[in-house]
């Protein structure tokens, strides 16, 4: 399938590692330029050469999306590669306070916020002039299931997940007449290096194995799909709501997470 965005200029935030990687590549592969980004100069490095090994026209710029500079760096990249940004994946964001609510701080909150909702924010908000004036723009913001059945201990994760959704919604209603459609990914438990890492310290904690826990968990929580998700196939769907396919599809709110969420607000 042809999915139409060979020349496109996409930029993936936290895309050195897990979802947004898999993006990177997945993008990659259908013929699209790339700037991506991520806090971590030698993971990015990483990425950018192995991306550059498999054909890719790519530029990488470290730095914390919270900070101004590293949007303006982002936005900069682009122009000197292409004429704007075509194609923008809001990936980066994390947790913050990962603790019961009233063990929690105000810069718990706020924090989570500036990492989940204003970053992403702040770069669409620089790339909507080069999408409105051609007619033509994709902006894919990753949440989380989470936004829709928050847990007890990452209350104000789940909290700017769900902001990010409903400003997702905004952009639409915004702007989707300017050809320019809005969507979220929420997915599920991704089996990336983070969740992996996660995994190790909590056997290492507990001494129960990978296997021991992630059966534990699958019964607190059940999966219809009885596994975990991988970051290929967070990526197969974020593919499709960058590329000419996905043109009236806009607003949307898109579950990837193999039937964790068993209906939505």
């Amino acid at each position: 399938m042809d999915l139409g965005i060979v020349g496109r200029l996409a930029v993936v935030t936290g895309a050195s590692r897990g979802i947004g990687r898999a993006v990177a590549g997945a993008l990659a592969t259908e013929g699209a330029a790339l700037v991506i980004s991520a806090r971590g100069a030698a993971d990015l490095d990483t990425a950018v050469r192995e991306l550059q090994t498999a054909g890719a026209n790519v530029v990488g710029v470290a730095g914390d999306v919270c900070a101004p500079e590293t949007t303006a760096a982002i936005v900069e990249a682009a122009a000197g590669a292409h004429n704007g940004i075509d194609i923008l994946v809001n990936n980066a964001g994390g947790e913050s306070g990962h603790q019961p609510i009233d063990q929690l701080s105000d810069d718990d909150w706020e924090l989570a916020y500036r990492l989940n909702v204003v970053s992403a924010v702040r770069l669409t908000v620089a790339a909507l002039p080069h999408m409105r004036a051609q007619r033509w723009g994709r902006v894919v913001n990753v949440a989380s299931y989470t936004a829709r059945v928050p847990e007890p201990f990452c209350g104000p994760y789940a909290a700017a997940k769900a902001a990010l959704v409903n400003v997702t919604r905004n952009l639409s209603r915004a702007y989707g007449a300017d050809g320019v459609c809005a969507n979220c990914v929420l997915p599920g438990l991704t089996e990336t290096e983070g969740v992996r890492t996660g995994f190790e310290e909590a056997a290492a904690t507990t001494g129960r194995s990978h296997e021991e826990l992630l059966a534990r968990m699958l019964d607190r929580a059940p999966i219809d799909a009885g596994r975990l998700g991988t970051a290929a196939e967070v990526a197969a769907a974020v593919m499709f709501l960058c590329s000419e396919r996905a043109s009236w599809i806009t607003g949307a709110a898109l579950a990837v997470d193999g039937g964790t969420v068993r209906s939505a607000p």
